[in-house]
């Protein structure tokens, strides 16, 4: 549990950067278990130039592997959103073992605003 608690803290202070950055948290999710696991769910408008969002990357203390990856795969991902003219991107980060980013990005078009689903969250009923 002490290594989760210094997990959630380095993530807790990476936050204010990645708001720099032009995400927001949009959900947190932990599970407990044997290991515990979390979720983060950060959401990117394209309104940040690409070049700045590196600039504030370069500055970023390295306060941990995991942390470094996230703030890499935030500049990942303004970087695939600009290059592609996408609209909101989304990144979900597992931190689990082995931890794991994917990216989700939503066109640009108007009628594209809809937050793509987690699968996690999702109930299936079955019948026999």
């Amino acid at each position: 549990m002490a290594e989760f608690n210094s997990f959630t803290q380095q993530v807790g202070d990476a936050l204010p950067l990645l708001e720099q950055m032009g995400y927001e948290v949009t959900t947190f999710k932990v599970t407990w278990g044997l290991p515990p696991k979390a979720r983060l769910r950060l959401k990117s408008s394209g309104n940040t130039d690409p070049q700045k969002v590196s600039a504030i990357a370069a500055k970023a203390p390295s306060n941990g592997v995991l942390v470094s990856a996230l703030i890499s795969s935030a500049v990942t991902a303004k970087r695939i959103q600009s290059t592609m003219k996408l609209g909101t991107a989304f990144l979900d980060v597992d931190f689990a073992v082995p931890p794991r980013v994917n990216m989700k990005f939503v066109s640009a078009k108007e009628g594209s605003k809809e937050e793509p689903r987690d699968l996690d969250d999702l109930e299936f009923a079955c019948k026999n």
